[in-house]
């Protein structure tokens, strides 16, 4: 693991993003995220990453980034311009080259843990860089807790989605996880499921004021167009998810509704334990890179890079600053390179007009639509084609 740092922003670079950052949870120096809200699978199936492919992720969770593991590319940049997300990623990887997978899923907390896990952290730590030993240091109460589901992301599905919200449909869903069969599961869905009252609860949740009352973070909506109903939103992928997905097997669903993942069937793709080993095996090949999307390409040679899993950043940044990534990724890529990116609420598609070169694959993206577990997302897939 090579780490890389590049922080010397002057104040006349700050981006939008980061004016805006400065009022969200970004604000203190605890994480963001802890976890997958994600279904890593989608980027898997999108990217058809091969052996001499060089990827570039965006860190997050660090969730997405272990889990493109899984094909055995020969380097993964994992990027993020917050290094405390990164120090996540450090700690994660170090815990998979030490640790058995019920070891890893107990230092993590997803299952109880039979030793101290301070005394497992200090195990890990000499993996780690100096800034990640420091920030871990400050936070080990959180270690000792079990850290997966601490970050102010997955707090706010917990204290306020989970306890109080979704709580009073926590007995169904938990009737939900009986179901073997997705028919099974539509007749429960449509029988007892999707009630006046489940739809009024989603409309509710999915208002603006609630999420600025109790998140704090602006990025939601940044991007969102006027006009657009996120309840309608929210209540079709619903729909879609309980009619299509067995939710025993969606591990953000059950983390959703239960505030913990409830099974080993339902877990993020890195920790799952059928791609675990291979992970392990292909974890040296990941450099971690502390610095803006942006500023990194900009830093990349040409038709240096193949593959780019970039999330859903462009809901959360101006159009314009999308699409100068955009620009750095289609001159950074080599010919049959991919790019994909998410949409949560803002449904940003790509600018075909601006970048002849680059190629939608719709077929992928109709496919990711439906088969994707997050169940909130959609997709937008692009491919450098040969050059006549």
């Amino acid at each position: 693991m090579t780490i890389q740092t590049n922080q010397s922003l002057k104040p006349e670079h700050v981006s939008w993003t980061e004016e805006k950052m400065e009022h969200s949870i970004y604000r203190d120096q605890w994480l963001l995220y802890t976890t997958s809200d994600e279904d890593s699978e989608s980027e898997l199936k999108a990217l058809q990453i091969q052996p001499d492919d060089t990827v570039v992720s965006i860190t997050g969770s660090g969730c997405r980034s272990l889990a493109l593991l899984v094909n055995a590319p020969k380097k993964l940049y994992s990027v993020d311009a917050n290094p405390n997300q990164n120090f996540l990623l450090e700690l994660k990887m170090a815990a998979i080259k030490e640790l058995s997978h019920d070891e890893c899923l107990a230092f993590l907390g997803i299952k109880s843990s039979k030793v101290l896990r301070k005394e497992t952290y200090l195990v890990l730590k000499h993996h780690l860089s100096q800034p990640a030993q420091a920030f871990w240091q400050s936070h080990l109460s959180k270690i000792e807790e079990g850290l997966i589901y601490l970050g102010k992301h997955e707090m706010f599905y917990k204290k306020y989605l989970g306890s109080l919200i979704f709580r009073v449909k926590r007995p169904q869903f938990k009737q939900l996880l009986q179901c073997k069969t997705i028919e099974e599961q539509r007749r429960f869905y449509e029988e007892k499921w999707n009630t006046p009252f489940w739809r009024w609860l989603v409309r509710t949740c999915s208002k603006k004021k609630f999420f600025e009352m109790f998140l704090g973070d602006p990025s939601y909506f940044n991007q969102v167009e006027d006009g657009f109903s996120i309840g309608d939103y929210m209540l079709s992928r619903f729909d879609h998810s309980f009619r299509e997905h067995l939710v025993r097997e969606n591990h953000f669903m059950t983390f959703l509704f239960c505030s913990k993942y409830m099974n080993d069937e339902a877990l993020p793709v890195y920790l799952q334990k059928k791609h675990y080993e291979t992970i392990k095996k292909n974890i040296d090949c990941v450099e971690i890179v502390t610095e803006r999307i942006d500023q990194f390409l900009a830093q990349s040679p040409d038709e240096a890079l193949d593959k780019f899993s970039l999330s859903d950043i462009s809901g959360w940044i101006p159009k314009e600053e999308f699409e100068t990534i955009l620009t750095q990724v289609e001159r950074t890529m080599r010919t049959n390179g991919i790019v994909c990116f998410r949409n949560f609420l803002a449904k940003r598609k790509f600018p075909e007009a601006k970048f002849p070169r680059l190629t939608l694959q719709k077929e992928m993206m109709e496919r990711l639509d439906k088969e994707d577990c997050a169940f909130a997302f959609s997709f937008q897939v692009a491919k450098k084609e040969v050059t006549p």
